[in-house]
């Protein structure tokens, strides 16, 4: 369910947020109200001040914890697609006349470019594999052995495979990071906290119920919109309106290939 809350576009993860937070505020506002009722038969029940900071300093170190994964995670995905790119770049340019001039190495390259555009990023968003780019990588590394039965020049021959071996360490990446980019057991433990934290809250404020709400109502605020701000970067190739874009040269077929 949280995966796909992280597919939808920001204005939708907003509207998602802020209903969570209503009903953030809507149980913790019951639970001022049932407090001070409590309050006002018993007033030895009313905490000293710091209690509430237990709660609230847990969730802010889950929420930091979360927040330091989002953003590692992200840099991961930005290396990952710089690495393929560069390594299929890399591909084109020994495949050229100037190099080992392997021109039918080029609709391999055309191929493999054509399944990660068009299927692997542009419509799974990197979710799922395909098949053709993986027979790609396979016809690359078997066209390197079938340059080396050529003759032709072992650095260039040896370029090319390293070449191959980077692309199919960042396609993996990138597929990896795709596939399983929310950790749904910290995104839950946050949710539930943020409860907990209200209720410390609410619990704080049970002899003055007016500041208790309006502490409450900022609180809940705040929360929406840091959580939306988290999901907008949770999935960094799909949902929201941040995400890491596809490379150039990796959507549009390189001239050689046109040829």
């Amino acid at each position: 369910m949280l995966d796909r809350l992280f597919d939808l576009p920001a204005a939708a993860q907003l509207l998602c947020f802020l209903v969570y937070g209503a009903v953030v505020l809507g149980a913790s506002l019951g639970f001022l109200a049932f407090l001070h009722a409590r309050y006002k038969r018993d007033p030895k029940l009313l905490p000293v001040g710091p209690a509430f900071q237990v709660l609230t300093v847990l969730f802010a170190l889950l929420l930091g914890f979360l927040a330091a994964d989002i953003w590692a995670q992200q840099r991961q995905a930005v290396d990952a697609a710089f690495k393929e790119e560069i390594s299929l770049q890399r591909l084109r340019n020994l495949a050229g006349p100037e190099a080992l001039d392997a021109r039918d190495a080029a609709p391999i390259l055309a191929r493999y470019q054509a399944a990660v555009s068009g299927r692997e990023w542009g419509a799974n968003f990197n979710h799922t594999p395909d098949p053709e780019a993986a027979s790609s990588l396979d016809a690359l590394r078997l066209y390197g052995a079938r340059l080396a039965r050529e003759g032709k020049p072992a650095g260039l021959g040896a370029e090319w495979m390293r070449s191959v071996n980077d692309l199919e360490e960042a396609r993996h990446r990138r597929l990896l990071i795709g596939a399983d980019a929310t950790d749904n057991s910290q995104w839950a433990v946050v949710l539930v906290l943020t409860f907990f934290a209200a209720a410390a809250l609410a619990a704080c404020h049970m002899d003055r119920p007016p500041a208790g709400r309006l502490v409450l109502g900022l609180f809940c605020l705040g929360v929406a919109i840091v959580l939306w701000q988290l999901a907008r970067h949770t999935n960094p190739y799909n949902g929201g309106n941040i995400r890491i874009s596809m490379p150039p040269s990796m959507a549009q077929p390189a001239a050689a290939d046109r040829r």
